[in-house]
């Protein structure tokens, strides 16, 4: 059953998790400016998850350890907690109601690296927010991508742009995956509504296998391989410095099935 929120009109509780665990800038940057719109409860993963998906591990022994601590970076959260496990294990808990509650919203971010394209099979970050989507919890993935800048990473612009959103994911039927270019606070992004292009994660291209010793092999492949950029892809919303909103609809079909803005 779907949630029905009227966020406006009081306080919700926001859970706001990543894939690249509690050390992460980005995901520091988004729990403080969510903390603007709500009480923001942080349940990240104690190390790296990259590329974890849907993923919650191996719990036949038990659920792996959880801690509660204060970290100094997110002042205003109500609760920071770590779990050793992967980010969907920490959306799965938090809304099976770890916490005494089930979450209004689960934002997982920010990625330092867009999440476009076939990504969206394989993103930690986006799989926390595909599995809070399948316990009926609106859900957001925000990711900005990690092209040179001469300020770093804009994490506060990807924080902001994750904000403005917020109506439309307690609003959408689907999960939302947020794409935000790496550009400075002056800049007046537009907000786009998209369909993944057919990008392949890392832009794996002509894998092959190549032996090194007896029966011993290293995988060779072209990087940053080509991918269709048609003007409705993230891949081509993001590069035109733009915001890409992309709804996660189903694993196969959301890069053809023209549902994008469709409600």
């Amino acid at each position: 059953m779907w949630i029905s929120v009227s966020w406006h009109t009081g306080i919700v509780k926001i859970l706001v998790t990543n894939d690249d665990g509690i050390e992460s800038p980005g995901l520091h940057y988004l729990a403080e400016e969510l903390s603007q719109h709500g009480d923001v409860i942080v349940f990240a993963p104690s190390s790296e998850y990259s590329g974890a998906g849907t993923a919650i591990g191996h719990i036949g022994g038990g659920v792996p350890s959880v801690a509660k601590m204060q970290r100094p970076e997110m002042p205003n959260a109500e609760a920071v907690y770590t779990v050793d496990g992967p980010p969907a294990l920490a959306a799965l808990l938090a809304c099976r109601g770890a916490f005494g509650f089930m979450p209004d919203l689960v934002a997982s971010g920010i990625n330092p690296g867009w999440n476009v394209g076939l990504a969206v099979h394989h993103s930690g970050t986006v799989g926390a927010a595909i599995t809070a989507h399948s316990l009926g919890v609106p859900a957001l993935a925000v990711s900005q991508h990690s092209v040179p800048s001469d300020n770093g990473q804009q994490w506060a612009v990807a924080a902001r742009a994750a904000a403005s959103l917020l109506d439309e994911a307690f609003a959408h039927r689907w999960p939302l995956n947020i794409n935000v270019p790496n550009t400075g606070a002056d800049d007046d992004l537009e907000v786009v509504w998209t369909v993944p292009s057919d990008r392949v994660p890392w832009g794996f291209h002509n894998t092959e296998l190549v032996e090194v010793a007896d029966g011993r092999f290293q995988i060779k492949y072209e990087h940053h391989g080509p991918y269709t950029n048609h003007e409705r892809t993230d891949t081509y919303a993001v590069e035109a410095n733009r915001i890409s909103v992309t709804p996660i609809v189903t694993s196969v079909a959301a890069s053809t099935a023209g549902l994008a803005g469709d409600k």
